[in-house]
């Protein structure tokens, strides 16, 4: 099929039976990880997906969020049901140069893969083909894909780093995670024994993955058996994005006999510095700077998501699930780089201050009992990346003030399909017209080469020019709207977008709506994400203090992959407020808004 379809079957289960069937499927599973997936109560969905390859999978639903996904009777979890278990199943790691391959329907390679102790015969575990398997970035332990291993982990060792790792099934930015409440990938921190990493060791991974085009790299040959498997990629909407040029970052031949090889290959700029010859005051420089990051990440999180943490608190968990995802999205929290080298070191510090009041609970475990919210350090801080955070919008987009309303026109632009009709008013392929205007000129060219029928008037004779256009030859005649809808088909979708004292913006696509979601974080904490309110001119940072003002809620945001724009998220359930504001000031007409109807029912 050209496009995926989902089915929501009857079979429903509850939360006691799903959870035995979670314990069931995945040995590393325990009874104290499970509420963190489903409560015991909660009611679960099972859905029926059909991939475009025509094979049929059963997708788990919690409260609408895909939590696994069934193939041919074995159970795969999703990112969302990872990020909350991470260590569920093995996991690959490989470079952050490689997402973008694998979001654009790529395999992982296997020159790809980062080992953390160098190349050796137990450098890839201990699996056999086709078990299931996680893939997340040197820069964070998230997982960002799932799947199945293309060869035995003997097999890896064997082939010398050549040929493919494995074959991914589902990722970020997937049909499968667009299901869901498309939340970010979390910020987890680096994966244990890769905080050293640096960006130049990274460059290896742009030549690592698969692309499943006619020209396929060496490897594909390995895994033909595997070709029947549903691939939950196909799901994707394809992207016309060029692949990187693998030309900007060279990678060396497959045949080094271990990581410490393949960095050594890698091609460095000759502009930059040799690392033995850094000085002493260069790493103290960077210490300084990282302490500043570290106390940012801090009084951030404690100004944001921690504001309303219940206390006492671990301090690994506030750090986890608080600093980690506070610190901008262009750095890297490490405090072992910082000059307190511990965490403990740096609550100590927070601590004599009288930030937090830190104690040690169990022996060797410290705990943040309480938040000294009246410190002049969390009064006074001003989030000083907040504008890098929100991202540049489109250069071609203007912000929108208050008095600005947005003037959109949806519009169809001329394809070589139809150009034989559309040329005949001038206008060139790639052109782009209003679709009143272009009903308007096939009416005309109908009429000017006299098709339309002289006995029944709703009928239009196809002549030659027609056939080809509609791509079907044997047709003889055809009603109005039929060939209206048939040729407007043919056409790809453009936007033009114009403001008040601003020139019109053109984009090409459908201009997609603004999207409002209603997710949920940990502790059953509901959140409202909304998606595309910058290619409606809209000002990402002005509007989320428009809303932190307006709900008193904390707000944040962040990018997400397969989006043009980035996402807002406020704390609780805030689709009314969000949508009066966007058709009060911002005057969006209601039609371009999807999701108002997940606001809180009014009581009566």
């Amino acid at each position: 099929m050209s496009t995926h379809q989902w089915a929501v079957l009857s079979s429903i289960y509850y939360g006691k039976k799903f959870r035995a069937e979670l314990l069931k499927n995945f040995s590393t599973l325990t009874e104290e990880d499970l509420p963190e997936i489903i409560q015991n109560k909660e009611v679960v969905i099972s859905m029926k997906v059909l991939c475009h390859s025509g094979e049929h999978v059963l997708v788990y639903c919690v409260q609408k969020l895909p939590i696994v996904f069934e193939v041919d009777g074995i159970m795969f979890p999703t990112v969302y049901m990872l990020w909350k278990i991470p260590n569920l199943l093995y996991t690959f790691t490989t470079w952050p140069q490689v997402l973008p391959k694998i979001t654009g329907g790529a395999d992982l390679m296997l020159p790809g893969v980062v080992l953390k102790d160098g190349f050796h015969v137990k450098a890839f575990g201990k699996l056999e083909k086709g078990e299931r398997v996680a893939v997340n970035l040197s820069n964070n332990s998230a997982p960002i894909a799932v799947g199945r291993t293309a060869l035995s982990s003997m097999d890896m060792y064997m082939s010398a780093k050549r040929g493919k790792a494995v074959n991914i099934l589902h990722f970020v930015g997937d049909e499968l995670w667009g299901y869901g409440t498309k939340l970010p990938t979390p910020n987890l921190g680096p994966p244990e024994g890769f905080e050293v990493l640096g960006s130049d060791e990274e460059a290896e991974g742009t030549g690592s993955v698969e692309n499943k085009s006619p020209d396929e790299n060496e490897g594909l040959e390995q895994s033909k058996g595997d070709e029947n498997i549903p691939n939950l990629c196909d799901l994707q909407i394809a992207s016309n994005e060029p692949v990187q040029d693998e030309s900007s970052v060279k990678l060396q031949e497959d045949n080094a006999t271990d990581d410490g090889d393949i960095q050594n290959n890698l091609s460095i700029s000759k502009e930059e510095p040799e690392t033995s010859g850094v000085s002493g005051s260069t790493e103290q420089g960077e210490r300084e700077i990282m302490d500043e990051l570290v106390e940012y990440c801090f009084l951030k999180a404690l100004n944001t998501s921690a504001k309303k943490a219940d206390y006492p608190m671990l301090s690994s968990k506030f750090y986890k699930l608080h600093m980690l995802p506070a610190c901008p999205s262009d750095k890297t929290l490490d405090i072992k780089k910082s000059s307190h080298k511990k965490l403990s070191v740096f609550l100590s510090k927070m601590n004599v201050l009288g930030v937090v009041s830190v104690k040690e609970l169990t022996k060797g475990v410290e705990s943040i009992m309480n938040v000294n919210v009246s410190h002049e350090l969390i009064r006074n801080f001003v989030d000083i990346f907040a504008q890098d955070e929100a991202g540049a919008s489109s250069s071609q987009m203007v912000a929108l003030d208050s008095n600005c309303r947005p003037e959109i026109t949806e519009m169809y632009v001329v394809t070589a399909a139809v150009l034989p009709i559309f040329s005949k008013f001038d206008l060139k392929k790639g052109a782009s017209v209003p679709i009143a205007t272009a009903r308007k000129l096939i009416t005309d060219y109908v009429k000017a080469e006299s098709l339309q029928d002289a006995n029944n008037k709703r009928l239009v004779k196809v002549n030659e020019t027609l056939s080809n256009v509609l791509g079907n030859k044997e047709i003889e005649s055809i009603q109005w709207d039929e060939l209206f809808t048939k040729i407007i088909s043919r056409m790809t979708r453009s936007y033009q977008m114009s403001f008040s004292g601003h020139s019109s913006v053109l984009n090409k696509g459908k201009l997609e709506p603004i999207d409002i979601q209603v997710g949920k974080r940990t502790g059953n904490k509901k959140v409202t994400l909304i998606n595309n309110l910058e290619l409606y001119g809209i000002n990402l940072t002005e509007f989320a203090r428009e809303c932190q003002h307006g709900v008193a809620a904390s707000t944040s945001i962040s990018n997400v992959p397969g989006k043009k724009s980035a996402q807002l998220m406020v704390q609780g359930n805030q689709v009314l407020f969000v949508g009066n504001l966007l058709t009060g000031k911002y005057q969006i007409p209601k039609r371009y808004i999807r999701g108002l109807e997940l606001a809180p029912k009014q009581k009566k």
